[in-house]
């Protein structure tokens, strides 16, 4: 029996502030070399998706062209990443002596300062999901595709993953230019919104082979 519904959440693919390990939050850097090489090489590993739901920030827009240029593109704010604040565009070796930046690690309930704090982030990025829950009722299609950044990936898989793979969110793996198809097998899966099951995308065997 064909799934019911699939949504792929998609991490957007590197930028050199991701290669230097800087903080990367609302901050709108565009991809790197090194990034867009990793896409073009995994494009035909991803199957086709009816529509594209985005961040609006150029990273994302930016893969969604490399990985799906045939595919409608919709873009929100409200998938954007953590705010970072006075962080962004810094790392840890130049943080690790900031007392609050050592506060926020052992409770990210803590906003950054100028920042976001973990549950208005998380508020954020559930408004962004039943925004596109409706967009995907009124559309009535079966495919469709999230690109957007690793800290709302692991919101959602934390919210809505099965409980037999369940995990905090510090314990999901997301790669840049790759992620998780969420599949509901049924219209009464889809109703309840834990999905029925998870499929990384693309198959990592053949991605970089």
């Amino acid at each position: 029996m064909d799934d019911y519904m699939v949504i792929a959440c998609i991490r957007h693919g590197l930028t050199d502030e991701n290669e230097q390990g800087k903080y990367l939050g609302w901050t709108n850097s565009s991809l790197s070399r090194k990034g867009i090489q990793l896409l073009k090489r995994r494009n035909t590993l991803f199957e086709e998706y009816e529509r594209c739901f985005s961040s609006d920030l150029n990273r994302c827009l930016e893969t969604a062209h490399y990985l799906f240029p045939h595919s409608p593109l919709i873009s929100s704010s409200l998938l954007r990443e953590l705010h970072f604040g006075r962080w962004e565009g810094l790392t840890y070796e130049s943080l690790k002596e900031d007392d609050v930046y050592q506060e926020w690690i052992l409770d990210p309930s803590i906003s950054p300062p100028n920042g976001e704090g973990m549950n208005q982030f998380g508020k954020r990025v559930e408004l962004a999901w039943a925004q596109i829950i409706k967009q995907i009722e009124e559309h009535n299609g079966k495919r469709y595709a999230v690109i957007t950044h690793g800290g709302v990936i692991r919101h959602l898989l934390t919210s809505l993953s099965p409980r037999n793979v369940h995990r905090t969110f510090w314990e999901w793996e997301v790669n840049h230019g790759a992620g998780y198809e969420l599949v509901w097998k049924t219209e009464n899966d889809w109703r309840n919104q834990i999905c029925t099951s998870l499929r990384e995308v693309p198959l990592m065997g053949k991605a970089d082979g």
